[in-house]
């Protein structure tokens, strides 16, 4: 099987492990603050303010057309990783928690999420927290799946330039 072929398999199985949680448990949320529109403009914009706060820089974005199919993948991909670990650290591991305290759940599944991750756990911490506090004001996942999303994508980007 080919690294593409395995790299989906395991994202789909992810997914349908995350959904499979999330429909058995069914969290605690937190109170929708704000309907998903502006949910999801407010995710963008927290993901490019963390993405410039951890990198010390502006994003840059340019495309080329002849990439156009390994950028969409790519766009994809990320998008399905962001949401899965959004549907397990915030939904789950935070909705779970919420009926011991709003401060303590959200501890809990930002340390979590950030010792799973295994290089710059400080980092972690930081853009965990920042998924998280998101998800609790605005009571919308889809605000944190979109600034993880978004994060995450811009990484991308400066990752794709350093190698060239």
């Amino acid at each position: 099987m080919s690294d593409a072929a395995s790299l989906w398999g395991r994202l789909l199985i992810g997914a349908g492990v995350s959904a499979a949680f999330l429909l058995a448990l069914a969290p605690p949320r937190p109170a929708a603050r704000l309907p998903v529109e502006g949910a999801i403009v407010a995710g963008a914009g927290c993901g490019v303010v963390l993405f410039m706060l951890a990198a010390r820089r502006r994003p840059r974005l340019s495309f080329k057309l002849r990439r156009w199919p390994l950028l969409a993948a790519r766009v994809a991909v990320l998008g399905l990783w962001a949401a899965n670990e959004e549907v397990v650290w915030r939904r789950i591991a935070l909705g779970e928690l919420l009926p011991v305290g709003v401060v303590p759940a959200l501890a809990a599944s930002t340390i979590g999420f950030a010792l799973l991750h295994r290089a710059r756990r400080l980092l972690h911490l930081g853009t965990g927290g920042t998924f998280g506090a998101l998800y609790l004001s605005t009571g919308a996942l889809a605000a944190s799946i979109v600034a993880h999303w978004t994060y995450n994508l811009l990484v991308g980007t400066l990752v794709d330039r350093r190698r060239v």
